[in-house]
């Protein structure tokens, strides 16, 4: 976990949303996939209360959409197959558009990406050392494939990463245990407490 309080500011220390999109959370194959547990856990509230509170205390908020257009034929071929099967995440549409409530203008919104791990052929790595970033929370979809990949591909870069276990989901409650288990995990709660203590 965190070693000290004071390594966590504004300065250092970013919000990433992975996904936070209509395909996700508003209906079709993907939403019904998560349903049950986005729901559930609440996370669209526990997401939106979190991020409006880090933007007051001047927390940078990343956004890394996938977006699948076909007019960009070479970054279109890259992005795996199931995206495409399903219709998922498609520019121009409502499947692209982010989720009510969690975009802000004063946010970032990451470019280029077209893997499940949203660095690869993104500016994501870029937007992160220009702002000195350091330390990331993360939320989104899924918990066990773009979240998690995209948690360990940062960490081995080295970034401190966090995943927000009540911002974000998968298919089931044992999977989402599975992989909070196996990474260093902290509730949206944990996450104001620390901030509540970090901002002055």
């Amino acid at each position: 976990m965190i070693n000290s309080l004071e390594t966590i500011n504004p300065n250092n220390t970013s919000f990433l949303l992975i996904e936070f999109q209509k395909t996700w959370t508003e209906k079709g194959f993907l939403h019904r996939l998560i349903r049950k547990e986005y729901t559930s856990r609440k996370v669209l509230k526990n997401t939106v209360n979190l991020i409006n509170q880090a933007r007051k205390n001047g927390f940078t908020i990343i956004h890394a959409p996938l977006i699948l257009d076909k007019q960009d034929r070479e970054r279109y071929k890259r992005i795996p197959l199931p995206p495409k099967l399903l219709k998922g995440f498609t520019a121009g549409t409502w499947k692209a558009e982010f989720t009510e409530g969690v975009y802000n203008k004063s946010d970032v919104v990451v470019e280029g990406r077209y893997s499940f791990n949203a660095c690869e052929g993104s500016n994501l790595e870029q937007l992160l050392k220009e702002r000195g970033i350091k330390n990331i929370f993360i939320c989104g979809f899924t918990t066990d494939q773009c979240v998690e990949l995209t948690l360990k591909a940062l960490t081995l870069k080295g970034y401190n990463c966090f995943l927000v276990s009540d911002c974000t989901a998968t298919r089931n409650s044992g999977l989402q245990r599975k992989i909070e288990k196996r990474n260093t995990t902290i509730t949206s709660t944990g996450v104001l407490k620390l901030l509540k203590f970090t901002i002055h």
